[in-house]
């Protein structure tokens, strides 16, 4: 459909330079017919009153403007008719009024039209070498315009490309953002996960073994969840983790970590050099928190939680120790009725 359409513009653009082609050449014939006229109109004036040298030399000036018309508006085929009766009549000048008569006054006429054949050929040569000059200029117009509407095009695919790389370079650093977060974060909480956990361990024993400033690490274990996954299944267990970990959240103080290890246990980092018994009381006010009645889906859960303590340096003196140490002693407090809060020196 379209290659037929381009065809048909094809075919009538033809048509109409035809058209203008020939209208073209019918107004140069008409040019050329209406000069003519008036060059044998002048001639026969010129023939008349050659006796009169100054009035015959006035009207010869006339064929000299009729040549100059005729290279000028008719181009080739002007600059070919304006010399050919420029020869004709200064032969016939030449044969009929110099030569038969012996009239020298007229000789005159002869050069004229020498002259103006000189002067019109001079003109018709300019003419074309502008004319050259002019389809070079134009020739080197459009050669430039394509350049320009390459670079053009060039410049907004490169535009588009810059788009769409700064498109990429955002959805992969989203990307990164999401997977950095994915890694260091429990999903079903929002918590920090174990391995968020152990890199601000290790932060801070870093921190601490220069400038001596201890921290406490907390190990927190829910006391019987596992019940509550068993006779309320997982799901309802999911959402209680989520509520206990809110509630948590609301007590802990902005400087500290809240983290959950996995299943049931939780940690918390206090990064603040508290006494034994402010770490107590701090500690304490969590697990009462947690006696408090979970509703989740219109059920009431009650849960209680075991909590260990362990310290640096007193306690331990790496990570892992600290990790370990305050689980030994949660786990003491399970043994000792559960829902208390243990430190590790207190274990025998």
């Amino acid at each position: 459909m379209e290659k037929t359409r381009n065809i048909a513009d094809l075919a009538e653009h033809h048509l109409e330079n035809n058209k203008l082609f020939g209208a073209s050449k019918h107004a140069a014939r008409i040019k050329i017919g209406i000069c003519l006229l008036l060059y044998f109109a002048v001639l026969y004036l010129q023939v008349r009153l050659a006796s009169f040298s100054n009035i015959a030399g006035v009207i010869a000036q006339f064929h000299v403007m009729l040549s100059v018309y005729l290279v000028v508006a008719v181009r080739d085929k002007g600059y070919q008719v304006a010399v050919a009766i420029n020869l004709l009549i200064s032969l016939f000048i030449g044969i009929r009024v110099v030569f038969l008569t012996g009239n020298i006054d007229a000789i005159p006429g002869i050069i004229v039209p020498l002259c103006t054949i000189l002067m019109i050929s001079i003109i018709s040569f300019y003419e074309k070498e502008f004319e050259s000059k002019l389809a070079e200029a134009t020739a080197q117009k459009k050669e430039l315009s394509v350049l320009y509407d390459e670079l053009a095009s060039s410049e907004k695919k490169v535009l588009e490309q810059n788009i769409k790389l700064k498109e990429l370079n955002q959805k992969m650093k989203q990307r990164e953002v999401r997977l950095n977060y994915l890694a260091y974060t429990d999903v079903l909480t929002g918590l920090p996960n174990r391995e968020m956990l152990i890199n601000k361990l290790d932060y801070l024993v870093e921190r601490s073994s220069e400038k001596q400033e201890p921290f406490a690490v907390v190990f927190i274990d829910l006391d019987n969840f596992k019940k509550i996954n068993d006779y309320k299944g997982h799901h309802i267990g999911d959402l209680l983790l989520k509520s206990i970990a809110d509630r948590i959240k609301k007590i802990v103080l902005q400087e500290d970590m809240l983290g959950r290890l996995g299943g049931d246990e939780f940690t918390l980092i206090i990064q603040r050099n508290f006494s034994e018994v402010e770490i107590f009381e701090y500690v304490e006010k969590i697990r009462t928190a947690l006696l408090e009645t979970f509703v989740v889906e219109n059920m009431d859960l009650n849960v209680s939680a075991s909590f260990g303590i362990a310290r640096y340096p007193k306690d331990g003196l790496t990570a892992i120790e600290l990790l370990n140490y305050s689980d030994i002693a949660m786990y003491k407090a399970k043994e000792f009725g559960k829902n208390r809060v243990q430190f590790i020196n207190e274990v025998g």
